[in-house]
């Protein structure tokens, strides 16, 4: 699916009932009502002030977890965006929420604003391992939040699931994956667990209290999930996604390709002429420079050519199951990646890694498993 009229445009909202033990995302607990209208009205400032605007064609309310705000907030925030922006008439438009703070009224009001895709972050359809995760839904909120969604008209909906928790087994990931699957949701993402640095799990991991599944438990978890996914007609476009044909994930396609996109919020990133921004991450700070006039950047990494080639080749092979085009590579580095990188393509190639097909490189299917190993080639 191409996704080539415009930019995407990500709004982060920071706010969680509650941090999740795994989440190293910028995102608080313990927020107030005052402090939400104030980071609202800082948003929207944010988003009104960006000058000589590019058309967008995806629109993603990210977090923390959007549905922690009212949904005449978010609301609000779209409908600043969509007036700032051109954009087309079928213009993707994404909220993450959380099970357990989604209803039918909440998922209407969204719904009739113009949001047209739901991610819901389930992780899992076992009571127990949720507890674990420090998620504040239960397995029957998420069956309910679904179809909450459906009831008030969403017709794209995607779901979160993870393996290789603490303790879980090859069973557990099996029930949790056919159980995701029969709901007839149209994009499903299949994460293993990353221990990040800066959260709970790290902290019981360096204690050695973090019983996690072996390696060889994990390939195994990830190709069931292959397997399984593939087997009720979905499409495996990136390493961990996999869709209904049609309903891939385009504001993630322009992440993948190293598209130039905006970012609003606290702690966003955005990338334009090959330099990514990222904003005051605390809340307060972030109001507090919007309000005063003063510069949001808390940080400017601005690449050489070279650095940007590495990353289009990293996230088009380890994100993605297209790979990269040889032909876009040329238009927009005005190099062919095949003469650049040839004996490492030739390398990889050889052991059965990479597939050099008439049009792209990607990797195969065992390439995937090996996916840090070949990157570190194009670094």
């Amino acid at each position: 699916m191409p996704f080539d009229s415009g930019r995407a445009c990500y709004v982060h909202i920071p706010f969680c009932v509650r941090k999740c033990a795994y989440c190293d995302f910028n995102s608080y607990s313990g927020y107030t009502s005052k402090l939400i209208v104030r980071y609202v009205n800082a948003l929207e400032k944010e988003i009104n002030a960006v000058k000589n605007p590019a058309p967008i064609d995806t629109i993603f309310f990210g977090g923390g977890t959007p549905t922690a705000i009212p949904a005449t907030d978010q609301v609000r925030l779209l409908n600043a965006v969509l007036n700032k922006f051109e954009h087309c008439s079928d213009i993707e438009i994404t909220t993450e929420a959380n099970p357990g703070s989604s209803d039918v009224i909440g998922l209407s009001i969204l719904r009739d604003a113009g949001f047209n895709r739901i991610s819901f972050g389930v992780q899992a359809f076992d009571d127990e391992l949720l507890r674990i995760l420090d998620r504040i839904h239960s397995a029957d909120e998420a069956f309910r939040a679904i179809a909450a969604a459906r009831q008030a008209g969403f017709d794209n909906i995607s779901i979160d699931l993870m393996f290789g928790l603490p303790n879980q087994t090859v069973e557990q990931w099996k029930k949790t994956l056919d159980t995701g699957l029969s709901l007839g949701v149209q994009h499903i993402s299949l994460y293993n667990l990353i221990v990040e640095e800066g959260t709970g799990f790290a902290t019981l991991a360096k204690k050695g209290r973090l019983p996690l599944p072996d390696n060889d438990t994990m390939a195994e978890m990830y190709q069931m999930a292959i397997d399984a996914a593939r087997q009720t007609g979905m499409v495996q476009y990136e390493i961990s996604n996999f869709a209904v044909p049609g309903k891939e994930c385009g504001h993630n396609i322009h992440y993948w390709q190293n598209e130039e996109y905006y970012g609003f919020g606290a702690g966003a990133v955005a990338y334009e002429n090959g330099v990514r921004r990222t904003n005051i991450k605390r809340p307060v700070p972030y109001c507090s420079a919007i309000e005063s006039g003063l510069d949001l950047s808390e940080d400017l990494d601005s690449s050489s050519t070279a650095v940007r080639m590495s990353e289009t080749m990293m996230l088009g092979l380890r994100m993605t199951t297209n790979g990269v085009s040889y032909f876009r590579f040329i238009d927009y580095f005005k190099e062919d990646l095949r003469d650049r990188w040839s004996l490492e393509i030739k390398k990889y190639a050889s052991y059965g890694l990479l597939d050099v097909m008439e049009d792209r490189v990607r990797l195969t299917e065992r390439g995937i498993f090996m996916a840090n190993d070949v990157m570190a080639a194009f670094l």
